[in-house]
Formats: C-alpha cells, sequence, structure tokens
C-alpha cells in the first residue's frame, strides 16, 4: 500500500517550482491532487503529470490573492472531491524594492497572496477536516523573515514571518480535531522566483532543484510525521545545505538509519547535526526517496 493511498489532496502555486514537485511527489505515493495557480497551461501540464501515477488530477485555475479566487478555488475543489486529508498553501511572490518604491497596491497584493490566501484556504477547508477528524497542512514559509531579516524586501518577509506563526498557533488550536500542521523554510530553490530576483538584482546562493526539499513536504503531509512533528517551523534551509554532504559519503549503498546517524556525526558541522539529530527520520527519508 502506497503512503498516501486514497487521500484527497490540495497544492496551491501548483503550476511550477516547489508546488509542482510536491504535488508529483503526493501523486506518486496514492494520492488524487488538485493544483492551483493563475497559469491554465501549465496546470493542465502537471495534471498530465499527476495522471501518469494513476491517480485523480485537477487543475483549479485562480487568482488567490483575492478573496472570490480562494473561495472559487475551494468550490471547485469540492465539487470534484468529496473530502480533503492534505492542504498544501505554497503559493507566493515576492518583491526586491524598498518600502519607499514598493507600490502599496503591491505590497498589498503580496501580503494577500502570501498571508490571507493561506488563512482563507485554511478555513475554507477546515470544516471538513475538522468532520473528518483528521487532516494535514503544510504551509511555506521562507528564511526571510525567521532566520534573515533583508533590506528591500520587508513585504515578503513579514509575510513569511506571519505564515510561521500562523503554522504554530493553528496547530495548538487544531489538535483537539487531529489536524496537523506545519511549516517550511527552503532557501536557494531554483524557481521562477528565483530568476526574477536575480533579474532585479539579488545575488542568490547556491540553489537546489525543487524535486530536492519536496520529499520533506511528503513526509510532513503523511503519517510519518504525526508523532514528532506538531506546529514544527522545519529549518529545511539547513538541511539543504548539509544533506549533498550526506548523499556524497553515502554514494550507491543503501544505509541504514543507526549507520546514517554515525556518519552524520562524522561528516557534520555542531549547527547542522543538531538540527539532524531533531530531524533524523525526515532526513533518513528524503535521502531514500525516489520518485
Amino acid at each position: 500500500m502506497k503512503l498516501l493511498e486514497g487521500k484527497n489532496s490540495l497544492v496551491t502555486g501548483g503550476g511550477r517550482g516547489i508546488g509542482k514537485e510536491v504535488a508529483l511527489d503526493l501523486a506518486n505515493n496514492g494520492a488524487n491532487v488538485a493544483v492551483a495557480s493563475r497559469t491554465s497551461v501549465e496546470l493542465n501540464q502537471v495534471v498530465e503529470e499527476i495522471e501518469k501515477y494513476g491517480t485523480k488530477g485537477l487543475g483549479i485555475p485562480a487568482d488567490l490573492s483575492t478573496l472570490e479566487g480562494v473561495r472559487e478555488c475551494a468550490k471547485t475543489y469540492f465539487e470534484n472531491f468529496n473530502k480533503i486529508d492534505i492542504l498544501i498553501n505554497n503559493a507566493g511572490m515576492t518583491h526586491v524594492s524598498s518600502v519607499v518604491d514598493f507600490p502599496i497596491e503591491e505590497a498589498q497584493k503580496l501580503l494577500n497572496l502570501n498571508i490571507l490566501s493561506y488563512y482563507a484556504m485554511i478555513k475554507e477547508v477546515l470544516p471538513k477536516m475538522i468532520e473528518q477528524k483528521s487532516g494535514s497542512i503544510v504551509m511555506t514559509s521562507s528564511v526571510n523573515g525567521n532566520v534573515y531579516f533583508p533590506p528591500n524586501k520587508v513585504a515578503y518577509s513579514i509575510s513569511k514571518a506571519a505564515v510561521s506563526a500562523m503554522g504554530r498557533c493553528l496547530s495548538l488550536e487544531l489538535k483537539p480535531y487531529n489536524i496537523n500542521v506545519n511549516v517550511v523554510t527552503p532557501a536557494g530553490v531554483e524557481t521562477k522566483m528565483a530568476e526574477d530576483l536575480r533579474k532585479w538584482g539579488q545575488q542568490m546562493p547556491i540553489t537546489v532543484p525543487p524535486d530536492f526539499i519536496s520529499p520533506a513536504y511528503l513526509f510532513l503531509a503523511s503519517d510519518l510525521a504525526v508523532k514528532k512533528y506538531k506546529g514544527k517551523v522545519l529549518e529545511l534551509h539547513i538541511i539543504c545545505d548539509f544533506l549533498p554532504i550526506l548523499r556524497e559519503a553515502i554514494g550507491e549503498k543503501e544505509i541504514e538509519l543507526k549507520e546514517l546517524k554515525i556518519l552524520a556525526t562524522e561528516k557534520l558541522k555542531k549547527n547542522q547535526l543538531q538540527v539532524f539529530k531533531k530531524n533524523s527520520e525526515l532526513i533518513d527519508f528524503m535521502l531514500n526517496y525516489k520518485r
């Protein structure tokens, strides 16, 4: 039986980048997947790939920066699926501009998409999850607003700090209903957003492809996460830094978790080892996962 056999899921920002790769990982593990974004062409391509795994795919064109767009997205979802087991709140936009130069209308659109769409989508799906007394919500935050506090990205950083706070608060609120909520903080992922940031003059750190980090979302969306991950803000940016080190050391051979822990002690820096120890099962999953 597959990890998510028979589960129904919704991924926002699912037309490309992280959202697309997460959607494909969910489908590969047995979930039916609806993907939402503004671009129909991209959605249709993702749905085709989803259905190659033998699960149901659905593309929902929607402007999630508006409440009407969120409501229509949820309405379309529930017209096609009778339950929702997994919500991946991932849609987002960024900017590189000072507060003075960034038009307030653009700031409002960014905050609407990056914060309010997450809150509003959760509000739309919660009645079903509460009725089921089950569900998993995973949200994309960032190192900006959580670890780094850069100039010229004030609105974006505000939005991502808010997502982390939202996840922690929601986790406690929804605990009686067996609904699990977690947040991830990626950094340096090679997406359209990364391309835009370079065009706008921001120097990007070493990047990884979206499918490098998408297995972390899969893990958090599954029952594997239930015991250890409740209201966590996962330091995915640090895991991305040291995962290639472990992969190179392991090579093509299979390795047990016990051996992996020994290897990590030998290969990782102190701060990396601390993160590894807190997340060893998830990291083991990411290292062994193959789509």
